[in-house]
């Protein structure tokens, strides 16, 4: 999308003498902001691409390929509590679907200065930034409407497998599946012969699973309510934080538990075994249809064959919700396949 902002006269506000200091003072969050600050940040919130914020924002390459390759979502927020205010951009991070681990969760991807109407890098290490603002409740991060135009197969190819698997089993995804499929296996803890309590499952990272997996778009309440309904286990609230209470709730907890912190967000289950072993998976690719933003995947059986069972179609995700933190490139926008007496034919 062209933006206008660029033909706004900066020197006319530059030259103009103000007749008192609140001239000089927009807003942003409620909180007074340079006059340059206010007008860079709403040119930033109509930018729609990823080409158009690297225009503004000179991105790095190895930043550029994330943002192109997994879609993450993009957030702003400005920092005022020192002499110079300071314009940060985060990204939301994105769900590795191979190990199955969540990558690069808000990272600060920039930092800039306001400097004659125009962002200009401020130079300092993005990781030691990342560290000073990571838990910082006093800045306000506004998501970007960035839109996920690209397509890549490798990804597409991912997340079908992982959810051919879930949805042929659950159509509906019963939390069970999540607490087998999405659990960081290098987060267990292992309180027991043959149980694993996965850890952590971070509610925002619960509700972008949803969010891929499914074709409605659910608020953070409606996977909640998904999560405190699981079939055959005992579910629980528990008014503390997980993070430095591992081993007082893990120690002896019995298998087919889910407990939920409210203090920090995290869901905890313990289970035993291991996923169901996959029986379907994606054709090759070079039997997809690409449609604009939808990809259309034939299944096969897994480990070869190629007698059709099914399809599931994709679609880039441009989703819009609340709570969650790594949205994925693509979510299942249906799941075909085929059925002798309601029930699926393999």
């Amino acid at each position: 999308m062209a933006c206008t902002f660029g033909i706004i006269n900066y020197s006319k506000l530059k030259n103009k003498t103000p007749e008192n200091n609140s001239q000089n003072l927009g807003s942003v969050d409620g909180k007074k902001t340079d006059k340059e600050t206010t007008i860079i940040i709403e040119k930033l919130s109509t930018l729609n691409d990823i080409d158009s914020l690297n225009s503004e924002l000179k991105l790095s390459d190895s930043v550029l390929k994330i943002l192109k390759k997994y879609a993450p979502t993009v957030s702003y927020a400005v920092d005022n509590s020192e002499d110079q205010e300071k314009v940060l951009i985060r990204q939301g991070g994105y769900y590795d679907e191979k190990e199955r681990i969540n990558v690069g969760a808000n990272d600060i991807i920039g930092a800039y200065k306001v400097k004659d109407g125009k962002l200009e890098s401020t130079n300092e290490d993005l990781q030691l930034l990342g560290t000073k603002y990571s838990g910082d409740d006093k800045l306000k991060w506004n998501v970007m409407n960035i839109n996920n135009t690209e397509h890549d197969k490798e990804i597409a190819r991912s997340i079908a497998s992982n959810y051919i698997d879930i949805l042929s089993k659950s159509p509906e995804f019963d939390p069970i599946f999540l607490l087998y499929y999405f659990s960081d296996k290098k987060a267990n803890i292992v309180p027991g012969k043959g149980m694993r309590v996965y850890v952590p499952f971070l509610q925002a990272n619960v509700v972008d699973i949803y969010n891929s997996g499914l074709k409605d778009t659910l608020s953070l309440e409606q996977v909640h309510k998904k999560m405190s309904s699981i079939k055959n286990f005992e579910y629980k609230e528990i008014d503390d934080s997980f993070k430095g209470n591992e081993k007082k709730y893990t120690e002896g907890l019995k298998s087919g538990v889910l407990l939920y912190f409210k203090k920090d967000k995290i869901y905890v289950g313990s289970i035993e075994g291991h996923a169901p072993y996959s029986i379907l998976e994606p054709s090759k690719s070079d039997k997809w249809k690409i449609e604009g933003d939808k990809i259309t995947i034939p299944i096969v059986p897994f480990g070869g064959g190629s007698e059709q069972k099914g399809t599931i179609v994709l679609r880039l995700n441009n989703k819009k919700y609340e709570g969650g933190q790594s949205r994925t490139k693509y979510y299942v926008e249906s799941l075909d396949l085929k059925r002798i007496n309601d029930k699926y034919f393999f």
